[in-house]
């Protein structure tokens, strides 16, 4: 699969699941022409979660509807969520928004907002609960998958090579981790030297590359599941004057920029952080009383050396995440 593969801006389709919602307090908050809403956020440690709030917060203000709202950051820690989805319940919310930390565990506080009679959006992978209004996603397994494919035919089925997740535990680095393990053990020519958890931490992972360098006298292919990660583990390559090898990663401009110019192959898959507005307008219908589906699904497609290199953007920020800015310039984040 070397041929470049275009980027499909995304598609959002509207997944009939067999019945309408009308889930809780969309009764209660229908009629009422002002809302108070809530967005239990994972964390903000990057920018890519910079850019999910300043898409958030654009469709908010693209909403009049929304007076006001409140953001929490649990820390990327599940029990911080847990309290910060009882406390924004607590708030009097007419609506709730979920960005999870580790879905299966903060299952309890989402059904307990579900039940409390609002909507209840949870956007970003899955979570094994009904008890929800809607779920906003991407196929996020697919999105390890369509790595991990990408690469072992990159290498021609052979090869020795390294993986590089985010956070343990996350539900987000997981899906992807379990879908690209899919394909690497259907494919026996792909020797998994080692599997690190860098917690998309440019500086954590380069440390961790440099180890591995040292511990193997040949890698042929990097699988990560972010730029944030690609992109420090190429540089470790070439400080440690190693040959750069084919790599995966994400809409992360400064990965986009690097492989650009090294030309050096590498596989973008985009991880958009505009399903923040999408579970805002989901959010405001279901508000309103009208009918929404149990799930929203984000589709996509990855891309190749050329795409790449007419996707970046050198003339903005390394941090930036190219596709993920079309907003008044005004909620762009200063990057």
């Amino acid at each position: 699969m070397k041929k470049g593969l275009s980027l499909i801006l995304i598609t959002l389709l509207m997944l009939s699941l067999g019945a309408a919602v009308f889930a809780g307090g969309q009764q209660d908050a229908a009629g009422k022409d002002e809302f108070v809403i809530g967005w239990s956020n994972a964390g903000m440690g990057d920018s890519w979660r910079q850019f999910l709030k300043a898409n958030f917060e654009a469709e908010v203000a693209a909403n009049p509807e929304i007076v006001k709202y409140y953001i929490s950051d649990a820390n990327e820690r599940p029990e911080k969520q847990i309290a910060d989805i009882d406390d924004l319940l607590a708030k009097g919310v007419d609506g709730l928004i979920i960005y999870p930390t580790v879905g299966d565990a903060i299952i309890p506080a989402v059904e307990r907002a579900y039940e409390s009679g609002i909507p209840v959006i949870v956007f970003g992978g899955s979570i094994n609960t009904d008890s929800l209004t809607c779920l906003v996603t991407q196929d996020l397994y697919e999105f390890g998958r369509s790595q991990a494919k990408w690469l072992a035919e990159e290498l021609g089925g052979k090869g020795k090579i390294i993986m590089l997740s985010g956070i343990a535990g996350n539900t987000t680095a997981e899906e992807r981790l379990a879908g690209a393990r899919e394909v690497f053990d259907a494919n026996p020519g792909i020797e998994v030297l080692d599997h690190q958890y860098c917690d998309w931490s440019a500086a954590k992972t380069k440390t961790i590359v440099e180890a591995m360098l040292n511990a193997f006298p040949e890698i042929d292919g990097i699988w990560a599941d972010s730029g944030l990660m690609s992109w420090p583990a190429l540089q470790a390559f070439e400080e440690a004057g190693r040959k750069l090898v084919p790599s995966t990663g994400d809409q992360l401009n400064g990965y986009a920029k690097y492989v650009s110019e090294k030309n050096v192959p590498a596989y973008l898959y985009p991880m958009s952080t505009r399903l923040s507005a999408e579970a805002v307008k989901v959010l405001v219908a279901a508000m309103k009383g009208e009918t929404v589906d149990k799930k929203v699904a984000a589709s996509f497609e990855g891309m190749g050396p050329e795409a790449i290199k007419k996707f970046v953007k050198p003339e903005l920020s390394d941090w930036w995440w190219v596709g993920d800015d079309q907003m008044p310039a005004e909620f762009l984040p200063r990057l």
